[in-house]
């Protein structure tokens, strides 16, 4: 009897391929989670460019009220037609987040008074930090 067929000696190589599959299923699921996120958390709003603006995606310490083009408002994805319900959004986000930061994303055809609306709701609720979303300027490609 030869060495190698000896039954006492045990399998040596591990076999990998249950993992890697079982990885692959695992990306593939968090890639069509994460798409199916993006798309719900965020309107289509075509921000003004901005030489030093950054890139920065919305936490759970922040609140995103955001300004259509055609006056549509919304808190957080969610559309609202009055004070009072930007005010309640606010108030319900500042209550679990007490240093609460307001992130004010208007289309650049907007009309300015409602940037300048939101930014007083958010004031008026005690939110001290705030910023207005913009993006990079597209490079020309020639």
């Amino acid at each position: 009897m030869s060495a190698s067929s000896s039954p006492s000696e045990g399998i040596n190589a591990i076999n990998i391929t249950p993992m890697v599959d079982i990885i692959l299923v695992l990306l593939v699921i968090f890639m069509v989670t994460t798409s199916a996120i993006n798309q719900v958390e965020s309107m289509e709003v075509n921000r003004p460019d901005a030489a030093t603006g950054l890139n920065s995606a919305t936490d759970k310490g922040q609140i995103l009220l955001t300004c259509m083009a055609d006056g549509v408002l919304s808190v957080d994805g969610v559309v609202v037609t009055t004070d009072e319900q930007i005010l309640g959004a606010i108030a319900a986000k500042k209550a679990e987040h007490p240093k609460l930061q307001g992130v004010i994303s208007c289309d650049e055809d907007a009309a300015v008074r409602s940037l300048v609306r939101l930014l007083d709701l958010l004031r008026q609720s005690g939110v001290t930090k705030y910023a207005i979303a913009t993006e990079q300027p597209h490079q020309a490609q020639g």
